[in-house]
């Protein structure tokens, strides 16, 4: 790995133009490796969490399960597009989470052809009982922060997801 150069080594090597440039590159580039970082991290921990749920669902299954806890009853198409996941993924999780108990599909009552899927109340209080843990483990790890870090924070990452 090269090191990166100064704006004094750029403008000693006729490059000081192109200084915002790079330094625009680079943090960008620091972004880039953090966002691969913490991808790895949540992918991980989203197949731990998804195995505290039950130990066959997949993380599939489980982000499933979280959004039609939070986001209630929907049917398949919708919880797909939501999720961006082929419908196939999603009715294959349908019948697994089923199957354990946490999820149960209930009849359209305005269209009598359709169902849709709804977490089963089981499936509720496993996942609100792994978000008190979560929230106990965040606040652990974000305790030396002070509240305009975090605020700063949650400010920076709603813009992210603005994007």
């Amino acid at each position: 790995m090269m090191p990166s150069m100064t704006e004094s080594d750029r403008a000693a090597h006729g490059t000081a133009g192109a200084g915002r440039a790079t330094g625009l590159d680079d943090a960008i580039g620091s972004v880039e490796r953090e966002f691969g970082t913490l991808f790895v991290k949540l992918r991980n921990r989203m197949r731990a969490q998804a195995q505290d749920i039950h130990p066959g669902i997949q993380p599939a299954g489980y982000l499933m399960l979280a959004t039609l806890a939070r986001s209630g009853p929907m049917h398949a198409g919708a919880l797909a597009d939501l999720l961006s996941a082929d419908k196939s993924i999603v009715s294959r999780q349908a019948a697994q989470l089923e199957q354990l108990g946490l999820l149960r599909r209930e009849q359209d009552p305005a269209d009598r052809r359709a169902t849709y899927f709804a977490a089963t109340d089981e499936a509720r209080r496993r996942l609100e009982d792994l978000s008190e843990r979560n929230r106990l483990e965040l606040r652990a790890g974000l305790a030396d922060w002070g509240v305009a870090d975090l605020r700063m924070l949650a400010e920076l990452l709603h813009r992210l997801n603005e994007i």
